[in-house]
């Protein structure tokens, strides 16, 4: 006898396989892991696997069609948050050069992510899909992410109820 659909829970119909990337990854390592793994998006993780936000192939497309002079800004930033000093200019030339390899995903992430908790009835989940205008949302457990819902995850448990 199949479970009611109301009474199932994210936890219950969540995919757990789940492809993540790290806030520490630079653009050019995240470029190639969408490549080989043939997605768009994914959400990112804190080295302690904590969601801290999702990147998508249009982040990366759009870092890479700044100016370098709007490259050499966001590296200075990043230069300056990790060692509390200022980077000279020939420097931060040289660098923007290859802003895709030394800039993190960190950077170019969302750092707003829409997640429910894996104890989240299905009800619930299908009104934040709506409600968001979103066709994905990740499962978390203690801000740890453990899967990911779709919107067709939650029509097939209304058509198995």
């Amino acid at each position: 006898m199949a479970m009611q659909a109301t009474a199932l829970s994210a936890g219950d119909i969540m995919s757990p396989d789940l492809l993540t990337a790290y806030e520490g990854w630079t653009i050019h390592r995240l470029a190639e892991f969408f490549i080989k793994h043939q997605i768009s998006a994914v959400p990112v993780i804190a080295s302690d696997h904590e969601l801290v936000g999702i990147v998508s192939v249009g982040d990366v497309f759009r870092f890479n069609h700044l100016e370098d002079s709007d490259k050499g800004a966001v590296l200075r930033n990043y230069y300056r948050d990790n060692t509390g000093q200022d980077i000279n200019e020939t420097d931060l030339r040289m660098w923007a050069k290859e802003a895709d390899k030394n800039c993190t995903v960190h950077q170019i992430m969302t750092p707003e992510v829409i997640s429910v908790e894996v104890t989240t009835p299905i009800k619930s989940v299908s009104a934040v899909l709506l409600e968001k205008h979103i066709h994905r949302v990740f499962v978390t457990e203690n801000k740890i992410v453990v899967g990911v819902i779709t919107a067709m995850d939650v029509l097939r448990s209304l058509q198995a109820a």
